[in-house]
């Protein structure tokens, strides 16, 4: 008996992996460094659902994560993060230097930094990124500033949001 149940849940656990929804997130962690009066940025995504983003906007194949990884790819993630993310901190649209990304496993981090912020009294942050590739995309903004932690979940029906210190 004991070989048939272990025969049957060999059998139907495969199954599932077929029928397991995929979810399309990203997470993107902002966090004020007042010593070094700059915004530190780090953001995470799937690297197929970037790479898929990146192919149909630029209709090239940057084989990401690989040896045949384009060698531009640097710059055209740059001009599709400035494209897509904003951050206006007092009203005020910032600048942030796109510092550069790396792998791990299944995932892509992203650095960025904007330096001279002096204080932060209110953050208005727009994330689009992957929107236009997936309908049901949700990017989480994580803030860490003026000693609090602030989450936004931002999508395709409100891509930006403000908080007020």
């Amino acid at each position: 008996m004991n070989f048939i149940k272990k025969t049957i849940f060999l059998l139907i656990i495969p199954l599932f992996a077929f029928t397991a929804h995929k979810y399309y997130v990203s997470m993107t962690k902002i966090k004020y460094v007042k010593e070094e009066s700059s915004i530190q940025i780090t953001m995470r995504f799937f690297i197929d659902d970037i790479e898929k983003t990146l192919n149909n906007r630029f209709k090239k194949d940057f084989k990401l994560a690989t040896t045949e990884e384009l060698q531009d790819t640097d710059k055209f993630l740059n001009l599709y993060i400035h494209q897509k993310f904003e951050i206006q901190i007092n009203n005020q649209l910032i600048e942030y230097s796109f510092l550069g990304k790396e792998y791990d496993n299944d995932v892509m981090f992203f650095y960025m930094e904007s330096t001279g912020i002096e204080n932060i009294n209110s953050i208005e942050v727009k994330n689009s990124m992957l929107l236009e590739t997936f309908e049901e995309q949700q990017n989480f903004i994580k803030l860490y500033m003026n000693d609090q932690i602030k989450t936004m979940v931002l999508m395709r029906d409100n891509d930006k949001e403000m908080l007020k210190f």
